[in-house]
């Protein structure tokens, strides 16, 4: 489907954050492609619902997938392709080149770092910039950045993005983002991430062994098997000893969907 290339812009403040001040340009024209950076969470999932209500230049939505995502995620994305259909508005799928963010780092010998990001930058910012890049114009990318997550805004070093963020520009908290996803007769997606990110807390953890222990034994294969274990673990214990030492007691987890996303790798 040729991805039309919207010709007008939305209203403007000068957010202060970590990163400086940020110019959240508004109320002028801005020739190019405008895309929301999709990433299946509340954040993202909200400002699709708020780009279609509030009729904003919305040419194309685009997801990053690592081949590793939760399998709730692959359910929510039908949702929203079916949303974006009926309002005219493509959602693209892009994955890296390498294939399975999985595949790869068992043949690396490796797992996530929460250091060094390598994983968000090769299976997520990669696929999607390059995408950017094969539309050929400035592209306006929209960022699920909530009101109450400024620290977090930081603009594009890519001279052809210009990064934009709406749900600070209307005030938005992530509260507010489910109470849009509500209103839209949405269900709540779960955080989005691979079912093996470092950055899952213990909670987190024990829901993915409790309704997918497949995918909680996968990870814990992955984990033993990387060259720099237990060093370098995904998560300050093993899995092994989650499974073994708090995962038995049967509590019931809290849902996926009460944590935080982000940006890019979980947004």
């Amino acid at each position: 489907m040729p991805i039309a290339k919207s010709m007008q812009g939305i209203a403007g403040q000068t957010i202060t954050s970590s990163q400086g001040n940020l110019r959240v340009v508004q109320g002028e024209v801005m020739q190019g492609t405008h895309v929301l950076s999709y990433g299946g969470g509340v954040n993202t999932s909200a400002l699709m619902v708020l780009l279609v209500q509030k009729k904003m230049p919305f040419d194309v939505a685009v997801f990053a997938d690592t081949v590793a995502e939760l399998p709730e995620t692959y359910s929510y994305l039908k949702v929203a392709r079916d949303y974006l259909d009926k309002n005219g508005v493509e959602l693209k799928v892009v994955r890296s080149k390498t294939g399975s963010l999985y595949d790869t780092c068992k043949r690396r010998g490796v797992v996530p770092s929460k250091i060094w990001r390598w994983s968000t930058r090769d299976y997520k910012i990669t696929p999607i910039h390059a995408f950017y890049r094969s539309l050929g114009t400035q592209i306006i990318e929209y960022l699920g950045i909530a009101y109450d997550e400024i620290e977090r805004m930081k603009p594009s070093r890519e001279h052809y993005i210009t990064s934009k963020f709406p749900l600070v520009d209307f005030k938005m908290t992530r509260e507010d983002c489910i109470k849009v996803i509500k209103e839209a007769d949405l269900p709540i997606p779960v955080k989005s991430g691979c079912f093996f990110c470092p950055f899952q807390d213990i909670p987190r953890w024990r829901e993915l062994y409790v309704k997918h222990n497949d995918l909680f034994l996968k990870a814990m294969e992955l984990e033993e098997s990387s060259k720099h274990f237990p060093k370098q673990r995904l998560n300050a214990h093993t899995l092994r000893g989650l499974m073994e030492n708090q995962f038995p007691d049967g509590r019931q987890p809290r849902t996926l969907s009460d944590v935080p996303c982000g940006a890019y790798c979980m947004a």
